[in-house]
């Protein structure tokens, strides 16, 4: 019974103890991040555009959103709530919409601040790939995270790119249908 006690404690104790260190590890790491990323889709730049513009359609190609409600315009800026699949909801405000003008080039950034554990902004900055019919794309995350142990976590089990690698994919993934 002795050594059963011992176990129990010293896993605890060992779980206590990672749990602290991640938290202070955590707690040294800056709470504002800037990351950013830039792929390929086969497809043109206004396609692409309307792809990440048109939200209300995300469930279909994003496997993780379960869906969208688009709210009134924020003064005269789109707006509109996420719903994922693990059951959190996220508020979106687009700052700025640039379509592709004439050189290829567009732009959208798109901020979140309904939660006060994490937010910020997403830039999307689209210009024409190697290859004709392409688009480079760049999206670049300039973020928040109040809270140490999410930062630990962001920073060495998702990875800081983990959400703008699955977004990526996903368009690559709906382009390729």
């Amino acid at each position: 019974m002795k050594i059963l006690l011992r176990i129990v404690l010293s896993v605890i104790g060992l779980v206590v103890f990672v749990a602290l260190a991640a938290f202070a590890l955590g707690a040294t790491m800056p709470e504002d991040h800037v990351v950013s990323i830039t792929g390929t889709v086969n497809a043109p730049p206004a396609k692409v555009f309307a792809i990440i513009t048109d939200v209300a359609d995300a469930p279909s190609w994003r496997p993780n959103v379960k869906s969208v409600e688009i709210l009134p315009k924020d003064n005269f800026r789109d707006a509109w709530i996420e719903t994922y699949n693990q059951g959190p909801t996220m508020k979106f405000t687009a700052l700025t919409t640039a379509a592709p003008g004439p050189n290829g080039k567009g732009d959208r950034n798109v901020e979140t601040k309904n939660d006060p554990t994490f937010g910020g902004s997403w830039d999307y900055q689209l210009s024409p790939g190697p290859t004709p019919g392409t688009t480079t794309l760049q999206i670049t995350e300039s973020g928040y995270i109040k809270t140490p142990i999410y930062r630990f976590m962001m920073k060495y089990i998702l990875g800081p790119t983990k959400n703008l690698d699955q977004y990526m994919s996903d368009l690559q993934a709906k382009v390729a249908k």
